[in-house]
């Protein structure tokens, strides 16, 4: 369906409008209406109306001003002017703003406007027909191409019988040209996809494809490549050359470019991975093999880097004869929320982790055998729930490839243990306090006022907030609604409940105000946490 807003500091047209066309009948839905340009400039950014209805002279931004501005973001955007003015200069200015019809106010009716609005109705579906077929066949052939060369790919891998020219008859045969004396691999590897795809809320492949096209841009400007798509978080690049010593020192060059390209346009990270020269099918199935599939070797290289691939070895020390201080030392850092002591320690761990260069499958053992023990402390100490299942742990941990993104995985996820931990602990030494925490912490899914506590604890309601507040540096409702929303995570995480019944549970009688809470305080509505997690 198509969109529209009325725009006019006329109120009683804006509402006659609004009631009197038929907007259902056609295919429009009226999305605002407003009183300025401005208003409607600045809300309307959150979803482009398809049509725009205003008036001329309005306060802080006039119809032609805003129209000037929809026109720099929505070129097929559609306009139709009603006006007190019928100075030409108006309609000369209307016209280069591709408005699609000027009528003075004096002689509307809406009868006129709805044939108007008909008639744009018409073009625009007719146009966005076009565009999507357009679009589909862009996508299909884009698809048939990825498929030949994906299959061009596996055979290459998987055909050990094959002669150079058969190769190249064979990649000719499905329009890639291989001709060359060398070829260099390269393996691209996106970053942490699983997050950027969680966080953009876009599939795999569509955020491989971006970086595709992206990565062929920048090669283009200076080598002769072909990029295949490996799976959904890995491309295979070969470049064609006839020296393969000077086009290594120009590829790494490039490579570095499109790294920061990536991470300019996508604000993705991406690492790439050269291999040595390869004179044919049978060369470069050699060095690609391992380079694909032996992904312990890339564990300690740095992210968004070129690096040359090199088999790694690794030590086979035990890593666990220090597990035991390492843990109370991390258990008491959670537990007395020093975060700085937390912070340190962890570095200290990943410098000695990588200078001892342990299994990788020994590392993440160890990391979750800490996770899963802190985890379980914190369970018996506040009687909570554990923040990820261990077969959700377990996946996570072992869905990670480089230690650097799996130093960046155990702060963000001590950081939210260290906050769960401050929220709930009870750290005054005031007995009025202490008992007003455990209250809320075992009637949190009750209705808690100030007056109710402080009746509870036989106090004046003025001087316990003011106990509270000095005590734990916060105000009681705060404490209430921290305590309640770290359920409430718990719940959305755990349960099928739907976040009116979370609401209604957690003792919120409006739902907008306990999702705008939640919002505030982690950043995310109730449903985005959902689809994060």
């Amino acid at each position: 369906m198509l969109t529209a807003i009325l725009v006019d500091d006329d109120y009683p047209v804006v509402r006659y409008l609004s009631q009197s066309i038929s907007w259902k009948d056609l295919g429009i839905e009226l999305i605002g209406c407003y009183s300025n340009g401005l208003e409607a400039w600045e809300d309307a950014q959150q979803r482009l109306p398809d049509i725009v209805i205003t008036d001329i002279g309005m306060p802080k931004m006039n119809g032609l001003e805003m129209l000037e501005k929809f026109s720099k973001i929505n070129p097929r955007f559609r306009a139709v002017i009603l006006s007190c003015h019928n100075e030409f200069h108006y309609a000369q200015q209307a016209m280069k703003l591709k408005v699609s019809d000027y009528i003075l106010k004096e002689s509307l009716k809406v009868e006129q406007l709805q044939d108007v609005l008909h008639n744009l109705s018409v073009d625009l579906n007719e146009e966005k027909k076009q565009a999507s077929e357009v679009i589909k066949y862009m996508q299909k052939e884009a698809l048939n191409r990825s498929a030949l060369k994906e299959k061009l790919l596996k055979d290459t891998l998987y055909q050990p019988s094959w002669t150079k020219e058969a190769w190249l008859k064979h990649a000719r045969l499905n329009g890639i040209v291989l001709d060359a004396r060398y070829y260099l691999p390269v393996i691209v590897s996106i970053d942490r996809i699983s997050e950027v795809s969680r966080a953009r809320n876009m599939y795999d492949y569509t955020i491989a494809f971006a970086v595709e096209n992206i990565l062929q841009e920048v090669l283009d400007t200076m080598h002769r490549s072909v990029i295949f798509h490996h799976n959904n978080c890995e491309l295979v690049v070969w470049i064609c050359c006839e020296d393969p010593v000077k086009e290594q020192q120009l590829l790494h060059y490039s490579l570095q470019n499109a790294i920061s390209a990536v991470q300019q346009y996508l604000k993705i990270s991406i690492t790439c991975l050269l291999g040595r020269e390869a004179s044919g099918p049978t060369e470069l199935r050699a060095v690609l093999m391992p380079m694909m599939k032996e992904l312990n070797h890339r564990f300690y290289l740095e992210e968004a880097r070129v690096h040359r691939f090199e088999k790694s070895s690794f030590a086979d020390g035990d890593m666990y004869a220090e597990y035991a201080a390492f843990f109370s030392r991390m258990n008491d850092a959670l537990a007395l929320n020093r975060s700085e002591s937390l912070e340190g320690m962890l570095n200290e761990w990943a410098k000695w982790v990588k200078k001892s260069r342990f299994h990788p499958a020994d590392v993440k053992e160890w990391v979750l055998q800490l996770l899963m023990d802190l985890q379980m402390k914190t369970k018996v100490t506040l009687q909570v729930q554990q923040s990820i299942s261990e077969e959700k742990l377990y996946d996570a941990v072992n869905g990670i490839h480089t230690m650097e993104h799996l130093l960046s995985w155990i702060r963000h996820y001590l950081k939210e243990l260290s906050r769960k931990l401050s929220v709930l602990s009870i750290q005054s030494k005031r007995p009025e306090v202490i008992r007003a925490q455990q209250y809320v912490i075992q009637h949190v899914t009750e209705k808690v006022t100030l007056e109710e506590i402080a009746g509870y604890l036989n106090l004046n309601a003025s001087y316990f907030s003011r106990l509270f507040k000095r005590e734990t540096n916060q105000n009681f409702i705060e404490y209430v609604n921290m305590v309640k929303l770290e359920k409430a995570k718990q719940l959305l995480q755990k349960s099928n409940k739907s976040i009116e019944e979370i609401s209604d549970y957690l003792g919120y009688a409006n739902k907008s105000y306990f999702i705008k809470l939640f919002k505030r305080e982690y950043g995310k509505t109730p449903s985005e946490y959902m689809s994060w997690n």
